[in-house]
C-alpha cells in the first residue's frame, strides 16, 4: 500500500483516539475508490459509525435524508468554501472542512462530535424519530448520550491540521482525474455508501452469524446488488470478506492472551475451530499456531 495514504489513515486513527473525536470523510465525486489503495486505506473513514448514527439510518427514510444533506453541504461550500460549524437534521455536531480541486468540491472531512446545544439536538431527536415507525425515541436519545463525549482538543487547533489533510487528498486527485469519468461516479456514488455502511456493520457484528440478508437489510438494497458491490470493490466475496475481519481480530487474542485456538475461533465467530485454522492459513500463510509461537507478546505464557 502507498505509504503515503497509510500515514494519513494513521493519522486520522490516532486523532479519533487521542482526541476523542469522530472523523468521517464524505467523497462527493467518487474518486476515492479511482485508487484502490486509497480506498482501503481511508474505508474505515467513509461513514459515521457511531452507534447512534447507524441506528438512526437503520430507517430507510431517515437514511435517504441523510444522503441529501451531501448536497446541501454542497451547495453551502459553492458560497463560501471555508471551513464551518453546523448541527445535522438528526442533533449531531460537527465541523466541516471541505476537499477543494479547482472549480469543485470534491468531498468533505466532518469532525464531531462537539456539543453545547442540548436542547436543540434532542428537539432534532425527537423530530425524527417521530417521523419513523422503525425508532424509538428512547434509544435514540440513549445512544446519543453514549457516542457524544467532549473532545480533548479545541478546534483552533485540530482543524488546520485538517485543512492540511483536505489539500492532499486535492492534491491525490489530481493524479488520478484524467482517469476518472466524475459523471459516473456521480451515478453510482451510492455504492460507495453501501459498503461503508455494511463495512462498519461487519465491523461492529463480526461475532455473530452475519447473513446476506441481514447486511442487505440494514443497508437499504437487495442482496444481489450489496454482493455485487462487494466483489467489484474489495474483489471477494460477502462471506470472505467477513472472515477476512474476523481473522484480523483474532490477531491481537494469539498473540496477546493464553485463550485456546478453539476459544478465539468462537470468540471471532467461526463456529468451526478447523474452518478458523484453514481460513487463517490462507489469509496469513501460516497456521494460527505458528502465527502465535512467532509473535507472541513478552510476559505471555504458554
Amino acid at each position: 500500500m502507498n505509504c503515503h495514504y497509510q500515514k494519513i489513515a494513521n493519522y486520522l486513527a490516532f486523532a479519533e483516539k487521542e482526541y476523542n473525536i469522530s472523523i468521517c470523510i464524505k467523497d462527493y465525486s467518487g474518486f476515492i475508490p479511482v485508487n484502490r489503495e486509497l480506498d482501503e486505506a481511508l474505508q474505515p473513514f467513509l461513514t459515521h459509525a457511531n452507534a447512534f448514527c447507524m441506528y438512526i439510518k437503520s430507517d430507510r427514510h431517515i437514511y435517504h435524508k441523510c444522503l441529501t444533506m451531501i448536497r446541501k453541504m454542497n451547495n453551502r461550500f459553492r458560497k463560501d468554501r471555508c471551513t464551518f460549524f453546523g448541527m445535522c437534521h438528526a442533533g449531531l455536531c460537527e465541523y466541516v472542512t471541505p476537499i477543494i480541486n479547482g472549480d469543485f468540491i470534491i468531498g468533505t472531512i466532518n469532525i464531531g462530535f462537539f456539543g453545547g446545544y442540548d436542547a436543540l439536538a434532542l428537539n432534532r431527536i425527537h423530530h425524527v424519530c417521530a417521523q419513523s415507525e422503525l425508532l424509538s425515541e428512547e434509544e435514540a436519545v440513549r445512544l446519543y448520550r453514549k457516542s457524544f463525549t467532549p473532545p480533548t482538543i479545541s478546534p483552533e487547533v485540530l482543524i488546520p491540521t485538517m485543512e492540511l489533510i483536505a489539500e492532499y487528498l486535492s492534491m491525490t486527485y489530481d493524479t488520478i482525474k484524467d482517469t476518472h469519468d466524475a459523471s459516473m461516479r456521480r451515478r453510482s456514488s451510492n455504492e460507495d455508501t453501501i459498503l461503508s455502511h455494511a463495512s462498519e456493520y461487519i465491523r461492529q457484528n463480526f461475532t455473530e452469524q452475519i447473513r446476506v440478508s441481514e447486511l442487505a437489510g440494514f443497508c437499504h438494497c437487495s442482496e444481489s446488488h450489496i454482493s455485487h458491490i462487494f466483489r467489484k470493490r474489495f474483489h471477494v466475496n460477502i462471506n470472505s470478506y467477513i472472515n477476512k475481519v474476523r481473522v484480523e481480530a483474532s490477531k491481537d487474542f494469539l498473540v496477546g492472551s493464553q485463550t485456546s485456538i478453539a476459544d478465539i475461533a468462537l470468540s471471532v465467530g467461526f463456529c468451526d475451530p478447523n474452518y478458523y485454522s484453514r481460513v487463517f492459513t490462507q489469509l496469513m500463510g501460516i497456521p494460527p499456531t505458528e502465527y502465535r509461537r512467532r509473535f507472541r507478546k513478552q510476559g505471555v505464557q504458554d
